[in-house]
């Protein structure tokens, strides 16, 4: 089967290990995503990028998110493997990782001038329930894997005339800029895909545990590894389980003016469940205040007087 995508990609799922499952996790917790897109439980997927990430005047910059949640049940998480990679247009690989619930292993591989080779291995956990895969690309060379929370890589490397520390560089033959195509399998069952600059949470989260969630994979807890700074993420009704209407801590994607635009976008949500207001990316814009005030105009749709009055 082939769907297509808003205009930035196309995705191909594979029918021939189709699981007929309920999707555990409903779209939610995505802000400003190129895609968002719930698979019910298919067993193999790949998403082709219609733009090459070495495109920097549609892109901005090489930061890119690829984010997978899926399920692991009890018949299944004892002996699940999951398999994703990072492919140029030619099919030769950047980036990937292999996860051995049986043997509680991950290992990373690159290609090498002779070819695929090990990068990287050690332990993990898999338990019972919802499950999630993160890569997360910074540079051509600085990438990294993230699985329930857990940086699968270590070492770092001081570079530059600041003497900055990053993370150690992956010695991949074809870097990042070249890559095309993601690629994630599972004898398990994979339940929800989101791509782009930004960052996803399950469906279903109260605000304050959406924020919890989002911290434990950004760097106040993974370091160098997380896959967001900890400013961004979701901000909520103080003392309630609500979303602001406003969320004004997102991170800016390739509709900024330039790489070197930092400023922080902002998104109109439901206030229950933190949903993009009709799912419409038009409702996230630059903050080109310093207070914000458009966000406020803009997001007026979605406030809800008798929650927000339910703060402290």
């Amino acid at each position: 089967a082939v769907v297509s995508t808003q205009s930035t990609g196309t995705i191909y799922i594979s029918t021939m290990k189709f699981l007929f499952v309920v999707a555990l996790i409903p779209l939610a917790g995505a802000l400003n995503c190129e895609v968002d897109k719930a698979l019910d439980g298919v067993q193999e997927y790949s998403y082709t990028l219609d733009v090459a990430p070495s495109d920097l005047d549609y892109w901005k910059t090489y930061g890119l998110s690829f984010q997978v949640y899926g399920n692991f049940t009890a018949d299944n998480v004892n002996s699940a493997t999951v398999e994703a990679g990072y492919y140029t247009e030619e099919g030769d690989l950047v980036y990937s990782v292999s996860i051995d619930c049986s043997a509680a292993t991950w290992t990373s591989y690159i290609t090498e001038n002779t070819g695929k080779a090990v990068f990287q291995s050690g332990s993990v956990t898999c338990t019972e329930g919802t499950w999630d895969l993160w890569l997360k690309v910074s540079q051509p060379y600085r990438m990294n894997w993230i699985f329930n929370a857990a940086a699968l890589q270590s070492g770092t490397e001081t570079v530059g005339y600041r003497s900055r520390t990053r993370p150690i560089k992956v010695a991949t033959k074809y870097g990042a800029h070249k890559a095309r195509t993601f690629t994630v399998s599972t004898t398990s069952s994979l339940e929800r895909f989101s791509f782009g600059k930004c960052m996803t949470w399950p469906g279903g989260l109260t605000c304050p545990d959406a924020r919890a969630w989002t911290a434990a994979r950004s760097t106040t807890s993974l370091g160098l590894f997380g896959a967001y700074d900890t400013i961004f993420g979701a901000t909520c009704v103080d003392g309630t389980n609500y979303y602001q209407n406003v969320q004004a801590q997102v991170l800016p994607d390739e509709t900024r003016t330039s790489g070197l635009d930092m400023r922080k976008f902002c998104c109109c949500v439901d206030m229950t469940t933190g949903l993009l207001y009709n799912n419409d990316r038009n409702y996230c814009i630059v903050r080109s205040s310093y207070n914000g005030e458009e966000c406020s105009e803009m997001c007026e749709v979605t406030f809800e007087a008798d929650k927000f009055a339910e703060g402290t």
